[in-house]
Protein backbone atom coordinates (compact mmCIF):
# COMPACT_ATOMS: atom_id res chain seq x y z
CA UNK A 1 0.00 0.00 0.00
CA UNK A 2 1.36 3.41 -0.96
CA UNK A 3 1.98 5.95 1.79
CA UNK A 4 0.52 9.42 1.50
CA UNK A 5 1.47 12.13 3.94
CA UNK A 6 -1.71 12.79 5.91
CA UNK A 7 0.09 14.27 8.88
CA UNK A 8 -2.09 16.97 10.30
CA UNK A 9 1.40 18.41 10.50
CA UNK A 10 4.49 18.40 8.33
CA UNK A 11 2.93 16.53 5.45
CA UNK A 12 1.97 17.77 2.03
CA UNK A 13 2.99 21.35 1.39
CA UNK A 14 1.19 22.62 -1.71
CA UNK A 15 3.72 25.29 -2.56
CA UNK A 16 6.51 22.72 -2.42
CA UNK A 17 4.99 19.52 -3.72
CA UNK A 18 2.76 20.86 -6.46
CA UNK A 19 4.18 21.92 -9.87
CA UNK A 20 5.33 25.50 -10.06
CA UNK A 21 2.42 27.98 -10.31
CA UNK A 22 3.17 29.24 -13.81
CA UNK A 23 0.86 29.31 -16.80
CA UNK A 24 1.64 28.94 -20.47
CA UNK A 25 4.59 26.55 -20.17
CA UNK A 26 5.41 24.30 -23.08
CA UNK A 27 3.53 21.01 -23.24
CA UNK A 28 6.78 19.05 -23.03
CA UNK A 29 7.63 20.68 -19.71
CA UNK A 30 4.12 20.02 -18.42
CA UNK A 31 4.44 16.38 -19.47
CA UNK A 32 7.77 16.13 -17.65
CA UNK A 33 6.21 17.52 -14.48
CA UNK A 34 3.25 15.16 -14.67
CA UNK A 35 5.55 12.19 -15.19
CA UNK A 36 7.76 13.32 -12.31
CA UNK A 37 4.79 13.59 -9.96
CA UNK A 38 3.64 10.13 -10.99
CA UNK A 39 7.13 8.71 -10.41
CA UNK A 40 7.34 10.28 -6.94
CA UNK A 41 3.84 9.05 -6.05
CA UNK A 42 5.02 5.58 -7.07
CA UNK A 43 7.86 5.87 -4.56
CA UNK A 44 10.75 6.95 -6.78
CA UNK A 45 11.83 10.58 -6.26
CA UNK A 46 15.11 9.68 -8.00
CA UNK A 47 13.19 8.87 -11.18
CA UNK A 48 11.24 12.14 -10.83
CA UNK A 49 14.52 14.00 -10.48
CA UNK A 50 15.96 12.35 -13.60
CA UNK A 51 12.88 13.23 -15.64
CA UNK A 52 12.98 16.91 -14.68
CA UNK A 53 16.73 17.40 -15.05
CA UNK A 54 16.59 15.79 -18.50
CA UNK A 55 13.72 18.07 -19.52
CA UNK A 56 15.61 21.09 -18.18
CA UNK A 57 18.71 20.15 -20.14
CA UNK A 58 16.65 19.90 -23.34
CA UNK A 59 15.04 23.30 -22.69
CA UNK A 60 18.13 25.19 -21.53
CA UNK A 61 19.31 26.42 -24.94
CA UNK A 62 16.04 27.61 -26.43
CA UNK A 63 14.02 28.33 -23.26
CA UNK A 64 16.29 29.06 -20.27
CA UNK A 65 13.44 30.37 -18.11
CA UNK A 66 11.50 27.16 -18.64
CA UNK A 67 14.64 25.22 -17.73
CA UNK A 68 15.04 27.33 -14.58
CA UNK A 69 11.54 26.48 -13.40
CA UNK A 70 12.03 22.80 -14.16
CA UNK A 71 15.22 22.80 -12.09
CA UNK A 72 13.41 24.56 -9.24
CA UNK A 73 10.92 21.68 -9.28
CA UNK A 74 13.76 19.18 -9.53
CA UNK A 75 15.41 20.55 -6.39
CA UNK A 76 12.52 19.22 -4.31
CA UNK A 77 12.93 15.70 -5.66
CA UNK A 78 16.70 15.98 -5.19
CA UNK A 79 16.10 16.67 -1.50
CA UNK A 80 14.02 13.50 -1.24
CA UNK A 81 16.38 11.36 -3.33
CA UNK A 82 19.87 12.57 -2.44
CA UNK A 83 19.66 15.15 0.31
CA UNK A 84 20.07 18.89 0.84
CA UNK A 85 23.41 19.45 -0.91
CA UNK A 86 22.15 18.20 -4.28
CA UNK A 87 18.92 20.19 -3.80
CA UNK A 88 20.89 23.38 -3.19
CA UNK A 89 23.08 22.74 -6.23
CA UNK A 90 20.00 22.52 -8.48
CA UNK A 91 18.30 25.52 -6.84
CA UNK A 92 21.39 27.66 -7.41
CA UNK A 93 21.58 26.54 -11.02
CA UNK A 94 17.92 27.42 -11.44
CA UNK A 95 18.60 30.98 -10.26
CA UNK A 96 21.68 31.30 -12.48
CA UNK A 97 19.57 30.51 -15.56
CA UNK A 98 17.16 33.35 -14.80
CA UNK A 99 19.21 36.50 -13.99
CA UNK A 100 16.64 38.86 -15.52
CA UNK A 101 13.59 36.71 -14.98
CA UNK A 102 10.04 38.06 -15.05
CA UNK A 103 8.46 38.34 -11.59
CA UNK A 104 6.57 35.03 -11.81
CA UNK A 105 9.76 33.08 -12.46
CA UNK A 106 11.64 35.13 -9.86
CA UNK A 107 9.05 34.13 -7.25
CA UNK A 108 9.36 30.44 -8.05
CA UNK A 109 13.12 30.10 -8.27
CA UNK A 110 13.94 32.36 -5.31
CA UNK A 111 11.40 30.61 -3.08
CA UNK A 112 12.89 27.24 -3.93
CA UNK A 113 16.41 28.53 -3.31
CA UNK A 114 15.19 29.64 0.13
CA UNK A 115 13.84 26.14 0.75
CA UNK A 116 17.13 24.53 -0.26
CA UNK A 117 19.15 26.89 1.93
CA UNK A 118 16.95 26.02 4.90
CA UNK A 119 17.38 22.31 4.23
CA UNK A 120 21.13 22.96 4.51
CA UNK A 121 20.77 24.83 7.80
CA UNK A 122 21.49 28.26 6.31
CA UNK A 123 18.52 30.03 7.84
CA UNK A 124 19.52 33.67 7.47
CA UNK A 125 20.21 33.24 3.76
CA UNK A 126 16.99 31.28 3.36
CA UNK A 127 14.94 34.07 4.91
CA UNK A 128 16.46 36.63 2.54
CA UNK A 129 15.57 34.52 -0.49
CA UNK A 130 11.99 33.95 0.69
CA UNK A 131 11.51 37.67 1.22
CA UNK A 132 13.02 38.41 -2.19
CA UNK A 133 10.62 35.91 -3.72
CA UNK A 134 7.65 37.48 -1.93
CA UNK A 135 8.69 40.94 -3.14
CA UNK A 136 8.44 39.95 -6.82
CA UNK A 137 5.80 42.11 -8.53
CA UNK A 138 3.76 39.20 -9.83
CA UNK A 139 0.41 39.62 -11.56
CA UNK A 140 -2.59 38.92 -9.32
CA UNK A 141 -3.00 35.30 -10.43
CA UNK A 142 -4.33 33.01 -7.69
CA UNK A 143 -1.54 30.42 -7.81
CA UNK A 144 1.16 33.10 -7.74
CA UNK A 145 -0.48 34.85 -4.79
CA UNK A 146 -0.68 31.53 -2.95
CA UNK A 147 3.03 30.93 -3.65
CA UNK A 148 3.79 34.40 -2.26
CA UNK A 149 1.85 33.51 0.92
CA UNK A 150 3.92 30.34 1.23
CA UNK A 151 7.19 32.28 1.00
CA UNK A 152 6.00 34.76 3.62
CA UNK A 153 4.97 32.02 6.05
CA UNK A 154 8.39 30.41 5.69
CA UNK A 155 10.09 33.74 6.33
CA UNK A 156 8.05 34.19 9.51
CA UNK A 157 6.08 37.19 8.23
CA UNK A 158 2.90 35.62 9.50
CA UNK A 159 0.44 38.54 9.50
CA UNK A 160 1.46 39.53 5.96
CA UNK A 161 1.29 35.90 4.87
CA UNK A 162 -2.25 35.63 6.19
CA UNK A 163 -3.29 38.70 4.19
CA UNK A 164 -1.64 37.30 1.05
CA UNK A 165 -3.41 33.97 1.52
CA UNK A 166 -6.79 35.69 1.92
CA UNK A 167 -6.15 37.61 -1.32
CA UNK A 168 -5.14 34.42 -3.12
CA UNK A 169 -8.28 32.62 -1.95
CA UNK A 170 -10.47 35.51 -3.09
CA UNK A 171 -8.81 35.59 -6.52
CA UNK A 172 -9.10 31.83 -6.74
CA UNK A 173 -12.84 31.99 -6.12
CA UNK A 174 -13.23 34.68 -8.79
CA UNK A 175 -11.28 32.59 -11.29
CA UNK A 176 -12.81 29.27 -10.28
CA UNK A 177 -9.29 27.93 -9.63
CA UNK A 178 -9.92 25.16 -7.11
CA UNK A 179 -6.27 24.21 -6.75
CA UNK A 180 -5.34 27.81 -5.92
CA UNK A 181 -8.21 28.04 -3.41
CA UNK A 182 -6.98 24.90 -1.62
CA UNK A 183 -3.40 26.15 -1.54
CA UNK A 184 -4.43 29.58 -0.31
CA UNK A 185 -6.70 28.19 2.42
CA UNK A 186 -3.94 25.83 3.55
CA UNK A 187 -1.49 28.69 4.06
CA UNK A 188 -4.22 30.87 5.53
CA UNK A 189 -4.84 28.18 8.14
CA UNK A 190 -1.13 27.65 8.80
CA UNK A 191 -0.56 31.38 9.27
CA UNK A 192 -3.51 31.66 11.66
CA UNK A 193 -2.36 28.73 13.78
CA UNK A 194 1.16 30.16 13.92
CA UNK A 195 -0.37 33.47 15.01
CA UNK A 196 -2.39 31.71 17.71
CA UNK A 197 -5.72 32.60 16.08
CA UNK A 198 -7.25 29.19 16.68
CA UNK A 199 -10.90 30.08 16.19
CA UNK A 200 -10.08 31.78 12.88
CA UNK A 201 -7.89 28.83 11.88
CA UNK A 202 -10.76 26.42 12.53
CA UNK A 203 -13.04 28.45 10.25
CA UNK A 204 -10.36 28.51 7.53
CA UNK A 205 -9.72 24.77 7.88
CA UNK A 206 -13.44 24.08 7.62
CA UNK A 207 -13.53 26.10 4.39
CA UNK A 208 -10.53 24.08 3.18
CA UNK A 209 -12.34 20.78 3.77
CA UNK A 210 -15.33 22.13 1.85
CA UNK A 211 -13.09 23.34 -1.00
CA UNK A 212 -11.45 19.93 -1.21
CA UNK A 213 -14.86 18.45 -2.03
CA UNK A 214 -16.45 15.14 -1.17
CA UNK A 215 -14.70 13.06 -3.81
CA UNK A 216 -11.99 10.65 -2.68
CA UNK A 217 -8.68 12.42 -3.32
CA UNK A 218 -5.32 13.22 -1.84
CA UNK A 219 -6.38 16.86 -1.59
CA UNK A 220 -9.33 15.94 0.61
CA UNK A 221 -7.12 13.74 2.75
CA UNK A 222 -4.73 16.63 3.25
CA UNK A 223 -7.57 19.02 4.10
CA UNK A 224 -8.85 16.64 6.75
CA UNK A 225 -5.36 16.53 8.22
CA UNK A 226 -5.16 20.30 8.46
CA UNK A 227 -8.56 20.47 10.15
CA UNK A 228 -7.60 17.72 12.61
CA UNK A 229 -4.45 19.66 13.46
CA UNK A 230 -6.48 22.74 14.43
CA UNK A 231 -8.98 20.72 16.44
CA UNK A 232 -6.15 18.96 18.26
CA UNK A 233 -4.66 22.33 19.24
CA UNK A 234 -8.07 23.38 20.55
CA UNK A 235 -8.39 20.09 22.43
CA UNK A 236 -11.68 19.23 20.72
CA UNK A 237 -11.51 15.46 21.11
CA UNK A 238 -14.81 14.58 19.48
CA UNK A 239 -14.27 16.59 16.30
CA UNK A 240 -10.59 15.70 15.99
CA UNK A 241 -11.24 11.97 16.35
CA UNK A 242 -14.02 12.21 13.77
CA UNK A 243 -11.64 13.89 11.30
CA UNK A 244 -9.01 11.22 11.85
CA UNK A 245 -11.56 8.41 11.44
CA UNK A 246 -12.86 9.98 8.20
CA UNK A 247 -9.31 10.33 6.91
CA UNK A 248 -8.47 6.73 7.71
CA UNK A 249 -11.58 5.53 5.84
CA UNK A 250 -10.70 7.75 2.89
CA UNK A 251 -7.10 6.50 2.89
CA UNK A 252 -8.35 2.92 2.71
CA UNK A 253 -10.52 3.88 -0.25
CA UNK A 254 -7.51 5.49 -1.95
CA UNK A 255 -5.26 2.53 -1.08
CA UNK A 256 -2.79 4.74 0.77
CA UNK A 257 -1.52 4.62 4.34
CA UNK A 258 -2.30 7.83 6.24
CA UNK A 259 -0.14 9.08 9.06
CA UNK A 260 -2.21 11.07 11.55
CA UNK A 261 0.32 11.00 14.36
CA UNK A 262 0.67 14.74 14.78
CA UNK A 263 -3.03 15.49 15.29
CA UNK A 264 -3.50 12.43 17.49
CA UNK A 265 -0.38 13.27 19.49
CA UNK A 266 -1.28 16.91 20.05
CA UNK A 267 -4.76 15.90 21.14
CA UNK A 268 -3.38 13.36 23.60
CA UNK A 269 -1.04 16.01 25.01
CA UNK A 270 -3.91 18.46 25.52
CA UNK A 271 -5.90 15.74 27.31
CA UNK A 272 -2.99 14.78 29.56
CA UNK A 273 -2.53 11.31 28.03
CA UNK A 274 1.22 11.53 27.86
CA UNK A 275 2.14 7.94 27.04
CA UNK A 276 -0.30 8.03 24.16
CA UNK A 277 1.12 11.38 23.02
CA UNK A 278 4.66 9.98 23.01
CA UNK A 279 3.54 6.93 21.04
CA UNK A 280 1.77 8.99 18.36
CA UNK A 281 4.44 11.67 18.03
CA UNK A 282 7.35 9.22 17.96
CA UNK A 283 5.47 7.38 15.23
CA UNK A 284 5.16 10.68 13.39
CA UNK A 285 8.88 11.37 13.80
CA UNK A 286 9.59 7.90 12.51
CA UNK A 287 13.29 8.08 13.29
CA UNK A 288 13.63 11.15 11.09
CA UNK A 289 15.21 14.52 11.72
CA UNK A 290 14.26 16.28 14.93
CA UNK A 291 15.28 19.55 13.26
CA UNK A 292 12.72 19.05 10.50
CA UNK A 293 10.05 18.25 13.08
CA UNK A 294 10.85 21.46 14.97
CA UNK A 295 11.31 23.92 12.11
CA UNK A 296 8.63 22.90 9.64
CA UNK A 297 5.49 24.91 8.97
CA UNK A 298 3.62 22.41 11.14
CA UNK A 299 6.03 21.69 13.99
CA UNK A 300 5.44 19.03 16.62
CA UNK A 301 8.78 18.37 18.29
CA UNK A 302 7.97 20.66 21.22
CA UNK A 303 4.88 18.56 21.93
CA UNK A 304 6.94 15.37 21.83
CA UNK A 305 9.50 16.82 24.25
CA UNK A 306 6.76 17.89 26.68
CA UNK A 307 5.07 14.49 26.50
CA UNK A 308 8.41 12.76 27.11
CA UNK A 309 9.13 14.90 30.18
CA UNK A 310 5.66 14.36 31.64
CA UNK A 311 5.73 10.60 31.07
CA UNK A 312 9.10 10.07 32.73
CA UNK A 313 11.20 9.89 29.58
CA UNK A 314 13.55 12.70 30.51
CA UNK A 315 16.55 11.19 28.77
CA UNK A 316 14.72 11.04 25.44
CA UNK A 317 13.56 14.64 25.87
CA UNK A 318 17.11 15.81 26.53
CA UNK A 319 18.34 13.95 23.46
CA UNK A 320 15.77 15.67 21.22
CA UNK A 321 16.51 19.11 22.66
CA UNK A 322 20.24 18.64 22.15
CA UNK A 323 19.64 17.73 18.50
CA UNK A 324 17.48 20.73 17.67
CA UNK A 325 18.30 23.61 20.01
CA UNK A 326 21.19 25.26 18.13
CA UNK A 327 19.42 25.00 14.78
CA UNK A 328 16.21 26.52 16.17
CA UNK A 329 18.03 29.47 17.74
CA UNK A 330 20.02 30.00 14.52
CA UNK A 331 16.80 30.72 12.60
CA UNK A 332 16.38 33.93 14.65
CA UNK A 333 12.62 33.53 14.19
CA UNK A 334 10.75 34.10 17.48
CA UNK A 335 8.36 31.19 16.86
CA UNK A 336 11.22 28.69 16.70
CA UNK A 337 13.37 30.33 19.36
CA UNK A 338 10.52 30.48 21.90
CA UNK A 339 9.64 26.82 21.37
CA UNK A 340 13.30 25.77 21.66
CA UNK A 341 13.75 27.64 24.93
CA UNK A 342 10.54 26.14 26.33
CA UNK A 343 11.74 22.66 25.36
CA UNK A 344 15.05 23.15 27.11
CA UNK A 345 13.40 24.68 30.16
CA UNK A 346 11.13 21.64 30.42
CA UNK A 347 14.16 19.37 30.65
CA UNK A 348 16.13 21.54 33.10
CA UNK A 349 13.56 23.59 34.99
CA UNK A 350 15.82 26.63 34.48
CA UNK A 351 13.98 29.89 35.17
CA UNK A 352 16.36 31.76 32.86
CA UNK A 353 15.20 29.66 29.90
CA UNK A 354 11.55 30.19 30.78
CA UNK A 355 12.12 33.96 31.02
CA UNK A 356 14.01 34.00 27.72
CA UNK A 357 11.19 32.02 26.09
CA UNK A 358 8.64 34.58 27.26
CA UNK A 359 10.80 37.36 25.83
CA UNK A 360 10.86 35.54 22.48
CA UNK A 361 7.07 35.18 22.68
CA UNK A 362 6.85 38.99 22.75
CA UNK A 363 8.31 39.00 19.25
CA UNK A 364 6.02 36.20 18.09
CA UNK A 365 2.64 37.31 19.37
CA UNK A 366 1.08 33.83 19.56
CA UNK A 367 -1.06 33.93 22.72
CA UNK A 368 -1.79 30.19 22.67
CA UNK A 369 1.87 29.17 22.57
CA UNK A 370 2.77 31.82 25.13
CA UNK A 371 0.10 30.37 27.40
CA UNK A 372 1.62 26.90 27.05
CA UNK A 373 4.96 28.33 28.13
CA UNK A 374 3.41 30.16 31.09
CA UNK A 375 1.59 27.02 32.18
CA UNK A 376 4.71 24.85 32.33
CA UNK A 377 6.65 27.72 33.91
CA UNK A 378 3.98 28.03 36.60
CA UNK A 379 4.13 24.29 37.26
CA UNK A 380 7.91 24.50 37.68
CA UNK A 381 7.54 27.43 40.08
CA UNK A 382 4.92 25.58 42.13
CA UNK A 383 7.20 22.56 42.47
CA UNK A 384 9.89 24.83 43.95
CA UNK A 385 7.30 26.34 46.34
CA UNK A 386 7.29 29.76 44.65
CA UNK A 387 3.51 29.68 44.75
CA UNK A 388 2.75 33.39 44.33
CA UNK A 389 4.89 33.62 41.20
CA UNK A 390 3.38 30.36 39.98
CA UNK A 391 -0.13 31.77 40.31
CA UNK A 392 0.83 34.84 38.28
CA UNK A 393 2.09 32.74 35.37
CA UNK A 394 -0.77 30.26 35.45
CA UNK A 395 -3.48 32.94 35.74
CA UNK A 396 -2.07 34.58 32.60
CA UNK A 397 -2.18 31.19 30.88
CA UNK A 398 -5.83 30.67 31.89
CA UNK A 399 -6.75 34.05 30.41
CA UNK A 400 -4.94 33.41 27.14
CA UNK A 401 -6.34 29.90 26.65
CA UNK A 402 -9.82 31.29 27.22
CA UNK A 403 -9.20 34.09 24.73
CA UNK A 404 -8.21 31.75 21.87
CA UNK A 405 -10.88 29.15 22.63
CA UNK A 406 -8.59 26.34 23.84
CA UNK A 407 -11.05 25.06 26.45
CA UNK A 408 -9.24 21.83 27.28
CA UNK A 409 -6.00 23.70 27.92
CA UNK A 410 -7.92 26.28 29.94
CA UNK A 411 -9.33 23.58 32.22
CA UNK A 412 -5.86 22.16 32.73
CA UNK A 413 -4.53 25.59 33.62
CA UNK A 414 -7.40 26.18 36.06
CA UNK A 415 -6.59 22.88 37.77
CA UNK A 416 -2.97 23.93 38.08
CA UNK A 417 -4.01 27.33 39.40
CA UNK A 418 -6.01 25.59 42.12
CA UNK A 419 -3.03 23.42 42.99
CA UNK A 420 -0.94 26.59 43.32
CA UNK A 421 -3.33 27.81 46.03
CA UNK A 422 -5.65 30.11 44.10
CA UNK A 423 -9.20 30.43 45.43
CA UNK A 424 -11.48 29.73 42.49
CA UNK A 425 -14.91 28.05 42.37
CA UNK A 426 -14.88 24.27 42.68
CA UNK A 427 -17.12 21.70 41.04
CA UNK A 428 -17.53 19.74 44.26
CA UNK A 429 -19.86 21.97 46.24
CA UNK A 430 -20.72 20.44 49.60
CA UNK A 431 -17.71 18.09 49.61
CA UNK A 432 -14.74 19.17 51.73
CA UNK A 433 -11.93 18.28 49.32
CA UNK A 434 -8.65 20.14 49.28
CA UNK A 435 -7.72 21.85 45.96
CA UNK A 436 -5.31 19.02 45.11
CA UNK A 437 -7.88 16.36 45.99
CA UNK A 438 -10.52 18.02 43.86
CA UNK A 439 -8.08 18.23 40.98
CA UNK A 440 -7.34 14.51 41.25
CA UNK A 441 -11.06 13.70 41.57
CA UNK A 442 -11.80 15.58 38.37
CA UNK A 443 -9.10 13.67 36.52
CA UNK A 444 -10.53 10.41 37.85
CA UNK A 445 -13.92 11.52 36.50
CA UNK A 446 -12.29 12.14 33.10
CA UNK A 447 -11.22 8.48 33.05
CA UNK A 448 -7.49 8.89 33.64
CA UNK A 449 -5.58 6.11 35.37
CA UNK A 450 -3.47 6.71 38.48
CA UNK A 451 -0.33 6.64 36.34
CA UNK A 452 -1.78 9.18 33.90
CA UNK A 453 -2.88 11.45 36.75
CA UNK A 454 0.60 11.22 38.28
CA UNK A 455 2.10 12.25 34.95
CA UNK A 456 -0.35 15.13 34.54
CA UNK A 457 0.34 16.50 38.02
CA UNK A 458 4.05 15.62 38.13
CA UNK A 459 3.56 13.54 41.28
CA UNK A 460 4.36 9.94 42.17
CA UNK A 461 1.78 7.20 41.73
CA UNK A 462 1.94 6.48 45.48
CA UNK A 463 1.06 10.11 46.22
CA UNK A 464 -1.95 9.86 43.92
CA UNK A 465 -3.05 6.66 45.63
CA UNK A 466 -2.86 8.38 49.02
CA UNK A 467 -4.98 11.29 47.83
CA UNK A 468 -7.50 8.88 46.32
CA UNK A 469 -7.95 7.10 49.66
CA UNK A 470 -8.80 10.46 51.23
CA UNK A 471 -11.17 11.34 48.39
CA UNK A 472 -13.01 8.01 48.62
CA UNK A 473 -13.47 8.48 52.37
CA UNK A 474 -14.65 12.11 52.10
CA UNK A 475 -17.22 11.52 49.36
CA UNK A 476 -18.29 8.11 50.66
CA UNK A 477 -17.27 6.34 47.47
CA UNK A 478 -16.08 2.79 46.93
CA UNK A 479 -15.35 3.09 43.20
CA UNK A 480 -14.00 5.60 40.70
CA UNK A 481 -17.45 5.80 39.11
CA UNK A 482 -18.93 6.94 42.42
CA UNK A 483 -16.25 9.64 42.68
CA UNK A 484 -17.33 10.93 39.25
CA UNK A 485 -20.98 10.95 40.38
CA UNK A 486 -20.07 12.88 43.54
CA UNK A 487 -18.56 15.63 41.40
CA UNK A 488 -21.83 15.99 39.53
CA UNK A 489 -23.94 16.58 42.64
Amino acid sequence: MKTLDFRGGVGHDPAVARPSPLRGRASRALDARAQAEAACDAGSPAAALALLTAAAEDAERHAPLEAAVLLADAALYAQFAHGPERALELARRSVSLSPDAPPAVELVVRARLGDALQWNGRYGEAEREWLRAAAAAVPPEPQLLAARAAALVRAGRLATAREAAYAAAARGREAGDRAAIRDALTFQTVAEIQLGLLREALASATDLVTAAGAAASGERLEALGVAAWVEAALGDERSCRARIDTAEALAAELHVTPSAGMAAGLLALALGRYDEAVHELEKKLGGGSAVAAALSLRPFLDALVEACVRSGRGGRAEELVAEVFAAAVATDQPRYVAAALRMRALTTGAADDFDAALEAHNGWGNRFEEARTRLVYGEALRRTRRRREAREQIAAAVSAFSLVGAKTWELRARDELRAAGARIPRATSGVALTPQEERIARLVAEGLSNKEIAGRLVLSTKTIEGHLRNIFEKVGATSRTQVARALMR
